[in-house]
């Protein structure tokens, strides 16, 4: 009786571990990562037929849009600083992601740009489907400088500096959740990477919606 018992038992466990066998075979998926494209930069300063005066009566007028905020305007130093916080899709480019899973459920493909605010997607780690919800912000800053040319024109320029959040909160079949962040940060012309290889520059709309403030 205690052998039948036990040789019981023992295929249970052999057609269980079968199943698991099946289920971790029959998951399969594949991850793309397209990196930024180079792409011409909007011009980062721009001459303008205003007065210094008229510059600086822009400049403290308020914010120039949702996000957006002047935290300082120098006018000994030519100086006018404004931050940004928010969504970094405009802002930013961190290339293309795409993530392609299989299992019993069905095929599934998700394609997102790497710099979207927020998005849920699932990834195949190589040993199960784990499901991750993915959050990016931007944070940024922005310097402008003006200089008079004559007394009818000012050069306004911009230059900013990144500073990219990126988490993630990764679920696993078990039900088990781990989260994971990082964050990166560049000027205007650099490029930052997140650990993974995901890198990301500025698209030069910051500066650009920055300057069009002044646009004559």
């Amino acid at each position: 009786m205690g052998r039948m018992v036990r040789a019981v038992k023992g295929m249970r466990r052999f057609f269980t571990m079968l199943g698991f066998l099946g289920l971790v075979a029959a998951c399969s998926g594949r991850f793309e990562y397209v990196r930024p494209v180079s792409i011409e930069i909007p011009a980062q300063a721009r001459v303008v037929t205003k007065t210094m005066d008229d510059v600086w009566q822009q400049a403290a007028a308020g914010p120039i849009r949702e996000g957006f905020a002047v935290t300082r305007v120098d006018k000994n130093a030519g100086i006018i600083t404004v931050t940004y916080s928010g969504d970094p899709e405009r802002y930013v480019d961190c290339g293309h992601i795409t993530s392609y899973v299989k299992n019993v459920r069905g095929e599934r493909i998700y394609r997102f740009p790497a710099a979207t605010a927020a998005t849920d997607y699932e990834l195949m780690t190589g040993r199960e489907i784990v499901s991750i919800a993915r959050q990016m912000s931007l944070d940024a800053q922005i310097a402008v400088t003006a200089n008079p040319i004559g007394s009818q024109a000012v050069r306004v320029a911009a230059s900013a500096r990144y500073a990219l959040a990126r988490t993630m909160h990764i679920r696993d079949t078990q039900g088990g959740v781990r989260t994971a962040s990082h964050h990166i940060s560049f000027t205007s012309d650099q490029e930052g990477s997140f650990p993974g290889g995901v890198a990301c520059r500025a698209s030069g709309q910051l500066e650009a919606d920055v300057l069009s403030v002044f646009a004559p």
